[in-house]
This record gives C-alpha cells, structure tokens and sequence, in this order.
C-alpha cells in the first residue's frame, strides 16, 4: 500500500475531498437562496398552462411482483425470492409470495435504484468493463482473466460505484419484461431525500455548477441519496485527478494488483464517506436555519429584483449578443438541421401509434358500454399505457433514432442517446395516460349531469378528451425536439461560451445593489440568455424543417 498509494497521495486525496465540499457548500447556499427567488417569483406570475389534458396522479398499486432468482451480495450462491416493485419504483424482495402478504411484512432485501441501469447482454458488458480496467491498470488485456459468465436469461442492475445486482428469470418472455420494468425503475426512481422543491432546485443546481467549478462540462448523470451523489462526484474527481498515477504504480500479475487496488478503493471510500457525511449534514441544517430568516425578506423584494434583474439582463444583452451570435454561427447551426432530420419523424408516428392505440381502446369501451358498471374498465386505463407490450409499437419508433443519434457522438460527444429515447417514451406513455383519465372526468361529469345520456355521454367525453389529446401530442412533440435538441447542443456549446460570459459579466457586477448580491446570480442570467437564444435558433429551423 505505501508503494502505489502512500501518505502524498492520501493527502492529496484529503485535499481534493475538502476543496470539493467546499466548492459545493458555496455552490448550494448560493443555489438554494437563489431557489427561494425562483419560487417567490413564480408564486407571484403564475406560468401559464400549456397542456390541455387533465394529469393523472400516479398510482400508489405495486407496479410488478414475481418470482426471480438472484445472486447474493456476499456467499455468491443463487436464492429464489419473490420481487415486488411498488408505485415509487424502489424495490424489495421477500424469502417468498406468502411472506410478502403478510401486513408489515420485512424485505430480505432492498434495492434503491435511482443511478442504476441495466445490463441486457453480460458477457458484452462485462468484456468491456475488463478491458476498461486493463487500461486504467495500465495491462494487456490478455493478462487478465476473463469475465464470470451468467445464464442466458440474467440480466444485471448496475452502477458503477455501489453493489449491482445479477438476476435471472425463468423465461424469455419473463426476462423481457422484468428487463423493461427494471428500466423503468432505474429511470423514474427517486433518490433525494429531501422532497422540498427548493431543495431539489438548489441541490441539482450545486451539482452542475460544482462540476464546471471543476472544468467537467456537461451536466453529469448521477443519481442516488445527497450523500450518494456528492460521494460520487468526489470519487470522479480524485479517479480522473489521482489515480491514474497510483494504479501504474502497482506492479506484478493480475490477482496482486487487482487486490491492491480493491484495497485502494475500499480506503477511498471510507476517506470519502467520513468527510461527505458529516459534511452534508451541516450543509442541510444551515440552509434550514438559513430559510425562514432570508424568505421573509425575499417575498418583499420580489418586484424590485425582478425590475433590477431586467435592467441587469438589458446590459447583458448589450454585451454578449456580438459574442454569442457568431459562436452559434460556428457551433450550433450547422448541425441542427442533421440532428432534427433523425428525430422528427421517429416522434410523430410513435404518437402517431399511440393515438390510434387510445381511439382503439375507446371503441372498445362505447362498444361494451355498460351504465351500472361504467368506471369497471378504468383500472384497465390506468393499466394500459404503462404496459411495454402494449405500447411497444410507438416504442420502437422512437428506438429507431438510436443509431444515428449514437453516430452524431462524431460531431457532438455529450449525446446519450438512450436517455433522449426513454424521455421520448414517457412522453409518449404519459400523455396517452391523461388523455384516458381526461375522457374518464369528462365521463363521469356528462353523467352526472345527465345519468340517462348513455352512450351519447361517452360519445362527448371521447370527442372532448380527443380534441386535447392531439393538442397535447403537438405541442409535446415541439417540446420534446427542444428537449432533445438542447441536451445535445448546450453542453458543448457552455463549455465554448461560459468563458466568453465571464468575461461580459465582470464589469456588470456593479450593477447589483448590496441588498440584492445574494439573490442575483450573473451566471444564471447568462445561462438563460444563452439558453433562450438557442431555444429561438431551434425554432426557426424546426418552421423551416
């Protein structure tokens, strides 16, 4: 251990640890005062409503339950247990079905997932995380033994910092599906603990911004409990900082040098907890003494710092337009019309095949109409877009943009292309979900007011909830380019133009009263400007597409 990782690079670790908890302490202060503004601001100018369709509160039913068989965390030896996952998309398994059912019933296990993915295709997977760590080990490949080999119907939860999970179905079709529900999970899952807006606004806001303190651009993708997060950011930080150099350090034949650096790691990780712990315990109960000290004050000066903020952005305005424009010349122009000529019709047929999905299910309803039992195929609504198979379909459509999407990481690098995919997915599935809880307000409204209508009342809901559905599908599938679009664009394109803004911005700090430094935020205003400029580029070449 003294070799490769010895005192200097222990204290250099220390160091990194302490600069970036510092950086993110200042970082969500300053964002969760900021966050207080916002809210204030929002609370005073209602944003107006886009959407048409009524939104359906999520389920609180369990969304699957099953037998599946998994392989333990320490023994190694395989257990048949009974999975559920419930409305919130956390995860428990039970020693069996009937265990589960009992009232109180306790886990064996839990699995949080927020920050996990899944592994369909282990042996690729695991192949190519072999030689990612022969290349950080600085080993020929060939060195290394080969990966542990899984059945053909496991499937692996993994991140790459905390435990991943190897489970195996029965068949096929089992697989298929858990694979997909473990998708969902992963996704939808909710790591923070705090459920505050402010908080969250704040907390996410500190991430970003601590990263770019650090020079990592984009936007990152992690996810987890706050201590998860800042743990991972830290452990980025001193892997691309640190150890590099220890890991060409360690010498001798794979199951040293593997067991050393395994070692390495677990030291790291206790460094690293130890000081993000006790850390983010005093950042949380500081903003929380902060709050109703400076929110008061806040709410009284909601309408002087919006008309300081409009003087402040006009001088902005007047100092990066000259700037900003010939880097979007440069930059982002020339690529939107590529990038929008692979989404535009992969979104619009696969709303295009859940609409006429939704129109299906409607007929079937008007069909097997039946006015004493007419909320009985509700719970099949609630049911039915959240379902893979069903909307596999509108699915695929939009899966079609993978490759080329995967392609245009030769021009743009930040592209994640299954990230854009599934938000194209639960646009699709979300929209589909109000528009069947949309038709069954209208419904039960029309025979309220006339409990003899019968069919002519479904017939009105069905007509009225169509009219907002498709209002809806077009005006999500303008946001959703926008979406798309930005995620692609605005990483590379901060990483040209942030700089650029510092450099406007230093002379306008003057600008900002005393009693209102803390809740103005230069850089945010530049982020905005920078964001709606590109927001009007998009725009014009979304008409002219």
């Amino acid at each position: 251990m003294a070799g490769p990782f010895g005192p200097s690079e222990k204290r250099e670790c220390e160091e990194l640890i302490k600069a970036v908890l510092g950086t993110f302490t200042t970082q969500y202060t300053k964002h969760y005062a900021l966050a207080l503004v916002k809210k204030k601001e929002k609370d005073a100018n209602k944003p107006p409503k886009f959407l048409k369709l009524d939104k359906r509160k999520p389920p609180t039913d369990d969304l699957k339950s099953g037998y599946l068989t998994k392989e333990g965390g320490v023994r190694k030896s395989w257990k048949k247990r009974w999975f559920v996952v419930h409305h919130d998309y956390t995860v428990d398994y039970f020693a069996d079905e009937k265990t589960a059912q009992k009232p109180k019933a306790k886990p064996k296990g839990s699995i949080g997932l927020c920050g996990y993915y899944v592994t369909e295709d282990l042996g690729n997977a695991l192949l190519k995380r072999v030689k990612d760590l022969a290349d950080k080990m600085g080993m020929d490949v060939s060195a290394l033994p080969g990966p542990k080999t899984y059945p053909e119907l496991c499937f692996e939860v993994y991140h790459y910092r905390r435990r991943s999970y190897y489970i195996e179905a029965a068949t096929k079709e089992e697989k298929d599906e858990w694979v997909e529900m473990f998708k969902t999970a992963c996704r939808r899952a909710y790591g923070l603990r705090d459920k505050d807006k402010v908080h969250i606004r704040a907390f996410n806001n500190a991430v970003t911004h601590t990263r770019w303190e650090l020079g990592r651009w984009g936007y990152g993708s992690y996810g987890g409990t706050e201590e998860q997060i800042l743990t991972d950011i830290i452990s980025d930080e001193i892997d691309w900082t640190v150890m590099g150099r220890v890991y060409n350090k360690i010498s001798g034949p794979w199951m040293i040098r593997n067991g050393i650096r395994n070692t390495i790691i677990k030291t790291l990780d206790t460094l690293v907890s130890a000081a993000v712990t006790p850390g983010w315990k005093g950042m949380s109960t500081a903003v929380g003494e902060l709050r109703p000290k400076i929110e008061p004050v806040i709410g009284e000066m909601v309408t002087p710092l919006a008309e300081q903020k409009q003087k402040i952005m006009d001088k902005i305005k007047e100092g990066a337009l000259s700037q900003i424009n010939p880097l979007m010349d440069e930059h982002v122009i020339p690529h939107l019309s590529k990038i929008i000529e692979i989404i535009t019709s992969p979104m619009r047929e696969g709303f295009a095949i859940s609409l006429n999905l939704w129109e299906e299910q409607m007929t079937k309803y008007a069909e097997t109409f039946d006015a004493a039992n007419f909320q009985k195929p509700f719970k099949d609504f609630l049911w039915y877009p959240r379902s893979w198979w069903n909307l596999r379909g509108a699915y695929e459509k939009v899966e079609a943009m993978y490759d080329p999407l995967w392609l245009l990481r030769e021009i743009v690098s930040d592209i994640y292309p299954w990230s854009l995919i599934w938000t194209g997915r639960d646009y699709i599935s979300g929209t589909m979900d109000n528009a069947f809880f949309t038709f069954e307000n209208h419904l039960k409204k029309n025979l309220e007011e006339n409990p003899s209508a019968g069919k002519e009342a479904v017939d009105a809901a069905r007509s009225a909830a169509l009219e907002k559905y498709k209002h809806d599908i077009e005006w999500l599938t303008v946001d959703y380019y926008m979406h798309i679009l930005k995620c692609i664009i605005m990483p590379p394109f901060n990483k040209i133009v942030i700089p650029v803004g510092k450099a406007i911005l230093e002379p306008i700090q003057d600008m900002i009263p005393d009693a209102m430094k803390q809740f103005i935020d230069l850089q945010e205003m530049f982020t905005e400007l920078v964001n709606g400029i590109i927001e009007g580029v998009i725009k014009n070449v979304l008409e002219k597409a």
